[in-house]
């Protein structure tokens, strides 16, 4: 896994630092399709002509579904806010890697304008989940801004601790099923401005905190 997981670590830190502000058009589907895109150069891993054995690429991979007798995590949506349920419904993951029955990497995605907590919470909860099998989680959030990147202290405190915030309440969701330390863990945080300056956080396990820079991949 490891060759393929640090090519699928290099497609979104490239994107990370190359993708460029476009207005307000872009949604986090484009992001899904540009990274698709980035992994398929390299690898087949969608090849629906083929023998359905090799393929890899799982897009909207649900963590429970009967059909197919996937049984991981399950949560439920109570007043707005996700937790897990063991007689709750599938979440799913943008994109799953591995084998259908038991990926080695589960990725999300969000592309928004602004800070949207309860959607990373979730993100990140079902990252975190223990009951997911994933050897490696990836979470990829870009903050597109209209106006300059602001600058100042009191701001990028403001803004590290909406970060540490969700996951902390993603910890706290999670209770006893929080996985442990042998799942690697890439949770990033890229903020690009209208003249395409930009800033990256990414979660330090060392610290327990969100830090400034990209994670540097082992």
């Amino acid at each position: 896994m490891n060759d393929l997981r640090t090519d699928v670590l290099n497609a979104i830190l490239e994107s990370a630092q190359s993708i460029k502000y476009s207005g307000l058009m872009l949604n986090e589907r484009y992001l899904h399709h540009s990274f698709s895109h980035l992994l398929q150069e390299k690898y087949n891993l969608l090849n629906l002509t083929g023998d359905n054995r090799a393929i890899t690429l799982h897009p909207e991979w649900p963590t429970y579904k009967e059909q197919t007798s996937l049984t991981f995590g399950r949560y439920r949506r109570v007043n707005g806010i996700y937790k897990p349920n063991a007689s709750g419904t599938a979440g799913f993951i943008d994109f799953a890697i591995g084998d259908y029955n038991k990926p080695d990497i589960g990725i999300e995605f969000s592309l928004k304008y602004g800070w949207s907590h309860e959607e990373i919470v979730y993100d990140f909860l079902k990252l975190l989940d223990r009951k997911n099998p994933f050897k490696a989680s990836i979470s990829f959030n870009i903050l597109f801004r209209k106006r300059e990147l602001v600058k100042g202290e009191r701001y990028l405190r403001d803004l590290e601790e909406h970060m540490n915030n969700a996951y902390r309440e993603a910890v706290s969701r999670l209770n006893n099923d929080i996985c442990d330390d042998s799942r690697e863990l890439y949770l990033i945080v890229t903020e690009i401005d209208k003249d395409n300056n930009r800033r990256h956080w990414h979660y330090d396990r060392t610290s327990s905190r969100f830090k400034e820079g990209l994670p540097v991949i082992a």
